[in-house]
């Protein structure tokens, strides 16, 4: 049982940071921001609430944080987009959970140039190290699970192929005016040692209230999830995004084999533009 809720909030996390890789591929009706004036800047922080749901009862499990920095990689300067995820301290007997995904991204382009993801949930623990040549089309991995030794791969990737992390930036710096109702996107996402085709799909403008911040005007998609341990063939995961120049996301819902969950924006800092929240 321990693993189980182990993998609930590993998949919280993962799709919390997953769910706008897709859109990053719509360059028909989605247009990047040709002045490089990104939608966000070096000292934003973003914090979202995970939560889990078994016979109707809504549980706080944990949070993610989300940080823009800056940083020096190889004498370059770029940027260091870095998440964070936890249980909360109540449910660390249970379920201890403490995962790192980060991306450094050339800050102009927001190409990714390195990727490091380190997990350690329930004791099970991770690595994931990517770095990204795009003069061959190539990343080179490295792989390290608990008490195991390190694996390197060369996988080719096509030039928009991008990591989990770097996709939610490039994704928060399009301009969505134009976008279609019921459009559906396909992204290459890699993770582990593979390349993912992600499917997403553009519904509609909605308002949303989200517990504690207020109401926003959003932008709904809804993203197919991969069948495995914890979804079902056929499931899909929900995500609104502020219908603003931020482009934050405010709220994530999706399903699973037993229950649902969710995670929910709690808190921000540093914004380049203000996010408005109606309380009323």
């Amino acid at each position: 049982m321990a693993k189980f809720f182990s993998k609930i909030f590993s998949q919280v996390l993962l799709f919390c940071v997953l769910s706008f890789a897709g859109i990053t591929s719509a360059k028909a009706q989605v247009a990047p921001n040709d002045n490089l004036s990104h939608a966000f800047s070096v000292g934003e922080e973003i914090t979202y609430v995970l939560s889990y749901t078994w016979l109707f009862i809504w549980t706080d499990v944990g949070e993610a944080r989300f940080r823009v920095l800056a940083d020096t990689l190889n004498s370059n300067s770029l940027l260091h987009l870095n998440v964070f995820g936890t249980s909360y301290s109540f449910y660390d007997w249970f379920f201890k959970v403490r995962d790192v995904y980060e991306s450094w991204v050339e800050p102009a382009t927001l190409n990714p140039i390195r990727f490091n993801r380190d997990i350690n949930e329930g004791g099970y623990t991770k690595e994931n190290e990517y770095d990204f040549n795009w003069e061959r089309n190539e990343v080179d991995v490295r792989i390290k699970r608990r008490g195991g030794e390190n694996k390197y791969y060369t996988i080719p990737v096509e030039p928009e192929t991008v990591d989990v992390v770097t996709a939610i930036y490039i994704t928060r710096n399009l301009d969505f005016s134009k976008a279609i109702p019921l459009t559906s996107f396909q992204v290459n996402v890699i993770l582990d040692k593979e390349i993912y085709k992600v499917k997403y799909t553009y519904l509609k403008s909605e308002p949303k209230k989200v517990r504690g911040v207020g109401e926003f005007s959003t932008l709904k998609f809804r993203v197919e999830l991969i069948a495995g341990d914890v979804f079902k063939e056929g499931q899909y995961l929900f995500v609104w995004v502020s219908d603003d120049l931020n482009r934050v996301p405010v709220y994530i819902e999706s399903p699973i084999k037993v229950g649902s969950v969710r995670a929910r924006l709690s808190s921000w800092k540093g914004l380049k533009y203000e996010l408005k929240g109606d309380l009323k």
